[in-house]
């Protein structure tokens, strides 16, 4: 299975060799003036291996401007126009795809390039953890919900489903919806944050983000390419899943994207994130049908832990009940806690290492 992200940092160049180019005759004359002959596309390496980059010119002549990119960056320029060698060390890299790329103009000034891309794959192991109930609390079996999120020691979910979706306030002890706004039939609601007093709720496919103040009145609303799933913010910026192995970062004033990183373990992507949560540098999120959460490290995307939810699910997906979802950390009391969509319960949870 091809795993795919198109980002990743911490480079060293290590060693650069030049060789004397080949002669013309050597190549069929439709073959490109530049090749890149190593590494292949959809190589695959864990962070921290060294990578050899090899390219053949055939006629150096026709090579000017010689410019080597690394991960859309400029990684060195003006190089020698002869066929050569050299290897790039990975170390404290981001996971998943990386473009390589050299450009360069030929002698009438037009520009050409070469272009590969490979893989990464964490060089660490997540830990196993399991996630426990402590506490068990009403919650109201009609909610399909999609966000969930504590801001001031205060409840709010969000909830999907057209003609059904709404933002509301609840109460912990009870799970009775204290206020609501229900959403415009032709939206389905998905994830939720709240920043700065300001509420966001993202919708599944009509690329819409409500934006209220605390007293649920809309004050704006933003656009944005493809699907919505899950949000959650770091205190500067909004953080959305979109349902795929990829995580991106939104100005809040603006919601254009200022980052985005790719989600994966020593061993596969991960696909389908959805609900989020964010908590010191780490984001939590579900893995739709598959009852569990990861976390990732956010400056690297690499998957620290998979925490199984299976007890949580066995408890709380009863008849007529559809998938995990909603997962909300209170910073008031510390504490982490997690529901379903039309589930009847609400918990307190804790994640526990697998004995």
């Amino acid at each position: 299975m091809k795993r795919i992200i198109y980002f990743i940092t911490g480079i060293a160049f290590a060693s650069c060799s030049g060789e004397q180019p080949e002669t013309d005759h050597d190549h069929p004359a439709n073959e490109p003036t530049l090749k890149i002959v190593s590494p292949a596309n959809d190589d695959q390496f864990i962070v921290g291996d060294e990578i050899m980059v090899e390219i053949v010119i055939t006629d150096s002549t026709k090579v000017k401007n010689l410019q080597f990119y690394f991960s859309d960056t400029l990684f060195a320029g003006n190089l020698n126009p002869v066929s050569q060698k050299f290897s790039i060390s990975t170390t404290n890299g981001k996971v998943g795809f990386t473009k390589i790329y050299f450009s360069y103009t030929d002698e009438k000034g037009e520009n050409h390039g070469d272009t590969r891309t490979i893989v990464f794959f964490s060089d660490v192991k997540p830990e196993n953890r399991t996630a426990s109930i402590v506490s068990t609390y009403p919650h109201d079996k009609s909610s399909y919900t999609q966000g969930l999120e504590f801001y001031q020691g205060k409840l709010f979910e969000g909830t999907g489903r057209n003609g059904m979706s709404m933002l509301g306030e609840i109460d912990l002890q009870t799970g009775n919806i204290l206020r609501k706004i229900d959403i415009e039939n032709k939206y389905f609601g998905e994830g939720i944050t709240i920043l700065n007093d300001t509420i966001y709720q993202i919708t599944w496919n009509e690329g819409k983000c409500l934006v209220y103040n605390m007293n649920f009145e809309k004050i704006k609303e933003f656009n944005y390419d493809g699907e919505g799933w899950g949000l959650c913010n770091d205190g500067e910026y909004l953080i959305m899943s979109n349902g795929s192995n990829q995580i991106v970062w939104r100005d809040r004033n603006t919601f254009e994207i200022v980052k985005s990183i790719y989600v994966f373990s020593d061993e596969q992507d991960t696909a389908q994130l959805n609900e989020l949560n964010w908590s010191m540098a780490i984001c939590s999120s579900m893995c739709t049908w598959k009852n569990y959460i990861i976390e990732a490290d956010t400056a690297t995307g690499k998957v620290l832990s998979e925490i199984d939810c299976s007890a949580l699910v066995n408890d709380g997906r009863v008849p007529g009940a559809d998938v995990l979802n909603g997962i909300a950390y209170n910073q008031k009391n510390s504490k982490l806690y997690m529901t379903g969509k039309w589930w009847p319960k609400l918990y307190e949870v804790r994640f526990d290492p697998v004995q």
